[in-house]
This record gives structure tokens, sequence and C-alpha cells, in this order.
């Protein structure tokens, strides 16, 4: 059976079982004024260049500030790439550009090869015309839910820094090793409390990894678990954290470092069942 049929399978059997982000998350976000609470204001736009995906960028960027990419895979594999546009222009804000893989009102089923499609798009633009300032060696990828299986599907691509697990996790417990036993990136997962169903899949996955692996993992259910119309990732706990992950694996801040390594701010935040493994060999140089 040919691989992209088995990946079909495989996302319509998760979107049955955790009753992702279409049934969980808000309606379509209109289109925004710059926001985010970053120093460079955000939005969003699309490129005629990357079809059926969607980019949050800022505004205005100094000519010195450099912008390291973040790839997200969208809940439910379907989610439009507005459904959490204030999680999105809250990274941004911050010296990032995003891309979303859907459209701002697509609700379309997505393929992991959409990621690294804009990994590609990232690479062919950085450097020129708005893009100026985007640095293609430093490119994350994440996902939330669904997405975060697409952003395991692509774990082995060697442009990523980092990968980031958002309430997310392989449901076949047979899959779990396989999938996570190769990964030598840093990852991190962000996982929604016992109430949520990625919770135990995730936190399995976390155990699986290599134990030279660099990962941090921690829990907090508020903001994008499954549960309710948390998954719209509008919680300060949330877009702290993943601001700060982002700062530190793509722009080499290591006061955003100190969130994960002493964990006393994480832990101010409500995220609990911390653990971590290997944090000390992350060295980003800064920018």
């Amino acid at each position: 059976m040919p691989l992209l049929h088995l990946r079909k399978m495989m996302y319509t059997t998760v979107i049955a079982a955790l009753c992702l982000g279409a049934t969980t998350q808000a309606g379509i976000v209109p289109r925004q004024a710059a926001s985010g609470s970053g120093p460079y204001p955000a939005s969003y736009s699309t490129d005629t260049g990357l079809a059926g995906q969607t980019i949050f960028m800022p505004n205005a960027i100094p000519a010195d500030v450099k912008l390291p990419v973040i790839i997200w895979g969208v809940g439910g594999c379907s989610d439009s790439g507005t459904n959490t546009a204030e999680f999105h222009q809250e990274l941004a804000s911050h010296g990032f550009l995003v891309i979303v893989n859907n459209g701002p009102t697509a609700r379309t089923q997505t393929v992991a090869a959409s990621l690294t499609t804009a990994a590609d798009w990232a690479g062919k633009v950085a450097g020129s015309g708005k893009y100026a300032n985007v640095d293609k060696s430093r490119i994350a990828v994440g996902g939330w839910s669904c997405g975060g299986l697409q952003a395991y599907a692509v774990a082995s691509d060697p442009r990523w820094v980092t990968i980031g697990i958002f309430s997310s996790g392989q449901l076949d417990a047979t899959q779990s090793v396989p999938v996570v036993g190769k990964i030598t990136k840093p990852i991190f997962y962000f996982l929604g409390g016992s109430g949520d169903p990625a919770q135990a899949p995730g936190t399995r996955d976390y155990g699986n990894l290599p134990k030279t692996t660099p990962a941090w993992i921690g829990t907090n259910n508020k903001g994008h678990a499954h549960a309710g119309t948390t998954g719209t990732f509008t919680a300060p706990s949330i877009k702290t954290a993943a601001v700060h992950w982002a700062q530190w694996l793509l722009r080499g801040n290591t006061t955003a470092a100190t969130y994960f390594t002493s964990n006393a701010e994480a832990t101010q935040a409500g995220w609990t069942g911390i653990s971590s493994q290997n944090l000390d060999k992350i060295i980003v140089t800064p920018i």
C-alpha cells in the first residue's frame, strides 16, 4: 500500500479518535491588524509561491534583525491557517516567520509533505524582497494534535533545528518507538493534561526517545488541550512557553532557556509533570 495512503488512513483515525481541531477550536479568525506582545507587531498574509498556506510575520523589521522560521501543522490536519491566529501572531511578533500549513480560510485536508514544501519555499525566498531578513538556517517544525503527527512524519528532515509537539502523540503504541526512536534533534512536548486523549501517547513518546536526545516535557491544561474551547491557543501559558522555546532554540536567547532549564517560570505558569534530558547539550549561537 502506498505510504501516502497509509498516512491518510492514519490521520483519519487520529481525527476520529481525538475529536480534533475542527470540533474543538474557535471559528476562522478574520483578518486582523498587526498584533502580538513582542517588539515587532505581526499579521498574516499569503504568497502565490506557497499556495494553500498562511504566513505570519512582523509588519516591519529592522534591517539587522534576522527572522528564523517556524513551520506549523494544523490541528485535525484540516483546521484553517487562522484558527490559532493569535498564537501565531504572538510568535511572529517576537521576530519569527511562521508558516501554517493551510490557507487562511481553508478547511482542506493537509499532508505532512506540506511542511517540507514550506521549508523549501522559505529556503528559496530567504534573503530577498520582503523576506530579506529570513534566516533559512534556523527552521523549527511543530504542530498541534494531528499536526504534531505530521511533524513526526517529517522529523528526519535535517533542516529542523528543533521539533515542537503540542498535545499530540502516537495513538498506536507499537508505532511510538519506530517514530521517536530515531529523533536526535531537540524536541519539546507541550501536553494538555489528564483529560486530554493525547496526554498518555505524548508522555509515552517522550519516554521512548533516545536517551541522548535533548528533550523537555510539561503539562498544562489551559490553552491547547482537546477539551472544550481550550484548543484556541489564547492562554498566556501556552503562548509564553512557545515563545521561550522559539527564542532559545532558534535565536539562542539564554534568558529564554531558563524557562526550561530551571523550570521556575514554567511551574509558576502552571506547567506540571516537568521532565527533561540533555538540555545542557543544546548550544545555539545567539542572533
